[in-house]
């Protein structure tokens, strides 16, 4: 059975992403929770893992609406919580059950790099994060006890906040549409929709959020980029090219700034700008792959002792949020593959033995043979061996 029920993927794609909500009951039927709530919130105790404590009513003696608390926490934060109107929510769930990777997997008809990560939402009853708009899509899968969704679907909502608080609350909040999700349905969500999901009981939630990258951390990232150790000799020419006037002439303002010289200052610029042009490729196909929060891999999962030993007749597994995608470059009839942040380039020949390497999660070594017969290839995969990427199965 499809997670979009009666509707193909195409139809979904064209009439409801990025466009308006959909509800498909009974999406992941026979769902069964691989953990507890205090299993939940061993989880935040013990390690590093991204995660938060709403308070709709806030503590005493302020009682501030809305307050969060973040890690470290201690058992006091969770024995001490009201018994309604709270949530505990924790990120980059799949890190921490490599299973959960399985409710990622339907929504792969959206391209890897689109998928960010898969977050879970405890809630006491009429527990909520407030009414709030998300700047990318999201799937919301019910995994136990029931939610209560609403929306709103008018694209001109008031956009005014609450005032003074540490979460974006929408200060006014009329909805339009309602719905009640029950254990493995699932509800979805384009970006910029005001809603609220309010426990009717004890729940948790679960949701696959997709990475929209915005312009500004884009480009800065990319001008990062260009000053790093990989850099060719003209990118490092250009990065420290410096304004010349040799030719200037006497103004008649001190302080005005001519045109000639902001054309020259503009130059600078675009110079650098169009030597880069054709490596933004690379860039992207690194900066999208790279993997998030890389800092909580050795503590938290003792990746060494789980990679194991290089050997090409091996059999390999990949962790379920390590990135891998492909460019093809026709123009030289290869292939960039990027994996982690890393970047090697492979003949056009080798697209089937890419593409499993990229799609899949369990590598045979008769998958992986082709591949090793490249150097820089087998250098790559050492290094995601390495840093824990994948771990021999």
């Amino acid at each position: 059975m499809s997670i979009l029920g009666d509707i193909t993927t195409e139809e979904f794609l064209r009439d409801y992403w990025q466009k308006k909500p959909l509800v498909i009951r009974g999406a992941f039927p026979d769902f069964e929770m691989p953990f507890d709530a205090g299993e939940l919130a061993g989880l935040a105790l013990e390690t590093d893992s991204p995660a938060r404590i709403i308070l709709e009513k806030g503590e005493a003696p302020e009682n501030k609406p809305w307050t969060v608390k973040y890690p470290p926490f201690t058992d006091e934060d969770f024995t001490s919580t009201p018994e309604t109107h709270w949530t505990f929510l924790v990120n980059d769930l799949e890190r921490y059950y490599p299973e959960l990777g399985n409710l990622i997997e339907p929504f792969r008809f959206i391209p890897d790099w689109r998928i960010d990560d898969l977050m879970v939402s405890y809630a006491a009853d009429q527990g909520s994060v407030g009414p709030h708009v998300d700047a990318y899509d999201v799937f919301l899968i019910q995994g136990e006890g029931k939610r209560r969704w609403q929306v709103v679907t008018d694209p001109d909502y008031p956009t005014e906040l609450l005032p003074d608080s540490q979460l974006a609350i929408l200060k006014h909040f009329q909805h339009d549409e309602e719905w009640l999700l029950d254990t493995g349905d699932m509800l979805y969500l384009p970006p910029n929709m005001p809603h609220l999901g309010v426990a009717d009981g004890e729940c948790m939630t679960f949701s696959v959020g997709f990475r929209a990258p915005d312009t500004l951390g884009l480009t800065q990232s990319w001008l990062e980029s260009f000053s790093n150790e990989q850099s060719n000799a003209k990118t490092k020419e250009l990065i420290t090219k410096r304004f010349n006037d040799a030719e200037r002439k006497i103004q008649e303002s001190s302080g005005e700034i001519a045109a000639e010289d902001i054309q020259k200052l503009s130059n600078l610029i675009m110079d650098l700008v169009k030597n880069q042009e054709q490596q933004l490729p690379i860039f992207l196909g690194k900066y999208l792959t790279e993997t998030k929060n890389s800092e909580l891999e050795d503590e938290d999962f003792s990746l060494q002792t789980l990679s194991g030993k290089f050997s090409k007749k091996a059999d390999y597994e990949r962790q379920s949020w390590t990135r891998i995608s492909y460019i093809e470059d026709e123009k030289n009839k290869s292939i960039h593959l990027f994996a982690a942040g890393l970047h090697v380039t492979l003949p056009q020949s080798e697209r089937a033995a890419i593409q499993a390497f990229c799609e899949h999660y369990y590598y045979g070594a008769e998958t992986l043979k082709p591949l090793f017969e490249y150097d820089e290839f087998t250098a790559m995969f050492k290094e995601l061996l390495k840093a824990g990427s994948l771990h021999t199965s």
